[in-house]
């Protein structure tokens, strides 16, 4: 019976990772037709990120894409573009364009040495 457990929770784990991985590749390519254009498709803003308007979505958290998305779409967060484009989006693809964008992994480098206590 043990064993029985072991092989549905593997299945159970494939399948669910195979459903984000849709997800993603969903999330993708409605990123390539809409978002990319201010937030690139890697999530790397034209602007650097450096702008408070088009900030980078590299890595950022799906579920504060989500509520940001959801926050520009009914109308709580207003700005002239984000407001008209989340109004474009259907839900599943705020969900999958958040999982596009939270699922790229960076590595952050630094020059900065740790300190000697």
């Amino acid at each position: 019976m043990y064993n029985f457990y072991k092989i549905l929770i593997f299945v159970l784990l494939l399948f669910s990772n195979a459903v984000y991985a849709e997800d993603s590749a969903k999330g993708r390519l409605v990123a390539e037709g809409i978002c990319s254009i201010c937030h690139g498709i890697n999530g790397i803003a034209g602007s650097a990120g450096n702008s408070a308007l088009v900030p980078n979505l590299i890595a950022q958290n799906k579920l504060y894409l989500i509520e940001k998305l959801n926050s520009y779409k009914n109308g709580k967060i207003e700005h002239h573009q984000m407001s008209l484009i989340a109004q474009m989006l259907s839900d599943d693809d705020i969900k999958n364009v958040a999982e596009w964008y939270s699922s790229i992994e960076i590595d952050i480098i630094t020059e900065i040495e740790p300190l000697d206590y």
